[in-house]
């Protein structure tokens, strides 16, 4: 006749086997929270940063709520040269008319649009390296910017294709469709000079072709 066996301690032993693992899980799931923030945070940043430099293109005085000194303003035409529009119509210099700003910026200016992407790079903190970047093209401008930050999680180093440094990258149009009237009206001025017919504008055709390349 066999024995019954004894349970004693056996709920003792099948906690110190779950126990580990159960820890190893939840503190998982917490470094996992952990990156899936500073990500989120990363992404908020890089698009308001974005969306701000975007909306505050049309005048270097312009705080980042939008406001700015009374009779602060940029040359009227800056966009012909510093904007690229000349290069990107006519072949002159760089022909999509880049300009980059590494982060956090130094501040040292330049061109006029690298003086708009440094200001606008104040909302970013310093504990964010990344670039921001403006482009101009036939088929429109664009302010990008790409954020990226370190985080101890030796945990995650191995699981995470990134290694655990969450980059982010957010884009904004520029759209100033008070400008663009402006700029066609210039267009069609010189392209009437550029005939030389004193009263005779640009025909229907050739502002057609004009307005395709400013959009």
């Amino acid at each position: 006749m066999s024995t019954p066996r004894k349970d004693e301690g056996s709920f003792t032993i099948e906690a110190s086997l779950l126990l580990p693992i159960i820890m190893c899980i939840t503190m998982l799931l917490l470094f996992f929270c952990l990156y899936s923030y500073q990500k989120s945070m990363l992404l908020q940043i890089a698009s308001a940063t974005t969306e701000r430099a975007a909306y505050n293109w049309d005048n270097t005085h312009k705080e980042t709520k939008g406001a700015y000194p009374v009779g602060e303003y940029d040359p009227l035409y800056w966009r012909i040269g510093d904007d690229a529009l000349l290069s990107s119509l006519f072949g002159i210099g760089s022909p999509d008319g880049r300009a980059a700003v590494t982060l956090p910026a130094a501040g040292d200016g330049g061109t006029l649009p690298v003086v708009k992407l440094e200001h606008a790079s104040g909302m970013v903190p310093a504990n964010m390296p990344g670039e921001m970047r403006y482009a101009y093209s036939p088929a429109g401008r664009q302010i990008s910017a790409e954020l990226k930050r370190m985080l101890n999680l030796p945990v995650l180093d191995g699981i995470l294709s990134d290694q655990a440094v969450p980059v982010v990258q957010a884009r904004s149009v520029v759209a100033e469709p008070v400008e663009f009237i402006r700029t066609v009206d210039l267009m069609r001025y010189y392209g009437a000079k550029f005939k030389g017919g004193p009263d005779s504008g640009m025909d229907k055709k050739n502002a057609e072709i004009m307005l395709k390349k400013l959009h």
